[in-house]
């Protein structure tokens, strides 16, 4: 178990560390740098949020698949928050536009 935390937490660094790099690359690098590094990794990124988009996908009932847990009455409605999350980092909306779930 211990070995798993350690795994999750390295991988969950370096995943951050990550993309701290890359919004610093587009806030303050220059022009080709910036272009050749996005070019690079941008389709990466949208294969990630792809994936994780995926798996949140509403069930029969319109319950999302991956977030619900617990009796059917208390299922959270799709769009999960997740979906909501990613919408507004992505500034496609604002979060007073969603009820919580």
């Amino acid at each position: 178990m211990v070995g798993n935390l350690v795994t999750f937490t390295e991988l969950r660094q370096r995943l951050v560390d990550h993309l701290d790099l890359l919004s610093r690359v587009a806030a303050d690098g220059d022009a080709t740098s910036t272009l050749s590094i996005m070019r690079r990794e941008v389709p990466g990124l949208v294969a990630a949020l792809r994936e994780l988009v995926d798996e949140h996908l509403p069930d029969e009932n319109g319950s999302c698949a991956k977030c619900r847990s617990g009796p059917f009455w208390r299922r959270v409605p799709a769009p999960c928050r997740m979906l909501i999350k990613v919408h507004v980092a992505l500034g496609e909306v604002h979060p007073e536009q969603w009820t919580p779930s």
